[in-house]
């Protein structure tokens, strides 16, 4: 396919310049004389000229599709990896989570019963009330062992669910560390993306100038323009094999950062 368009693009080009040098030779000042060189030479530059252009462009594209195509490889690869980073050991969370929540439960009406007649002895011996203090506290007494055995177990259930999250924690930031190049990376390809926004813009005002030296028969205009225009897709090419490497780059650390999750 890329061959077949190479000729078809070769022909149209071919014919560009045919139609170029017929408007520039029709609008070209009568009595021009044939030693003008500068002109003629400028009018064989702007034909080897075109035909970088077009190879250049052609590329240009090629490349482009194939970034795109990596691009989001990687971009999809990394939303995967950041859900299975959210999703380390939370199955196991989420049974000591319930398990913790369903004991403090059970436990919840001894527990508040016990504090209550705690505060209520203290409040009856501000009172000075001893006989409502023995009271209150034959009754809290009576079932303190069974109130500080809930609180243990509650206590070990939710230090259990803390050291779970907390392992998680861990394992996640092993991979979160690795993750870290990718952002870096990243930030790279966008300040060269703006590299070639920039330069794309000299190319469309050269492009314009190009046509309108074209409409006026100047020949060295034109060819000034078009080399130009062959320049920037020079750097716009350079840039894109910046940008090819750093998204190999984040393919490696992606996998990089894949092997380090939890199997």
């Amino acid at each position: 396919m890329i061959k077949r368009s190479s000729k078809y693009n070769r022909f149209g080009f071919t014919v560009s310049i045919l139609i170029l040098c017929i408007t520039l030779f029709m609008v070209r000042p009568i009595g021009a004389e044939a030693s003008d060189t500068g002109w003629d030479s400028a009018l064989t530059s702007i034909e080897k000229l075109h035909d970088s252009y077009s190879s250049l462009d052609a590329s240009n594209k090629v490349e482009k599709q194939q970034l795109q195509a990596l691009r989001k490889q990687n971009n999809d690869k990394l939303k995967v990896i950041n859900t299975k980073v959210q999703s380390i050991d939370k199955a196991k969370i989420d049974k000591l989570k319930v398990d913790a929540d369903q004991t403090e439960k059970k436990f919840a009406p001894l527990l508040k019963e016990f504090t209550e007649l705690g505060k209520k002895a203290s409040e009856a011996r501000k009172r000075k009330d001893q006989k409502s203090a023995l009271l209150y506290d034959l009754k809290r007494n009576r079932i303190k062992s069974a109130a500080i055995a809930a609180r243990q177990e509650v206590k070990i259930k939710k230090d259990a669910l803390a050291s779970a999250r907390k392992q998680a924690s861990v394992k996640a930031k092993v991979v979160k560390d690795t993750l870290a190049q990718v952002q870096a990376l990243k930030k790279h390809i966008t300040s060269e993306n703006l590299k070639v926004t920039d330069v794309n813009k000299t190319r469309a005002a050269a492009d314009k100038r190009y046509k309108a030296a074209v409409k006026q028969g100047d020949a060295i205009v034109a060819a000034e323009e078009m080399r130009r225009m062959v320049g920037v897709l020079t750097q716009v090419h350079a840039s894109q094999l910046k940008i090819f490497e750093w998204e190999r780059q984040i393919t490696q650390t992606l996998r990089a950062a894949e092997a380090k999750l939890p199997s």
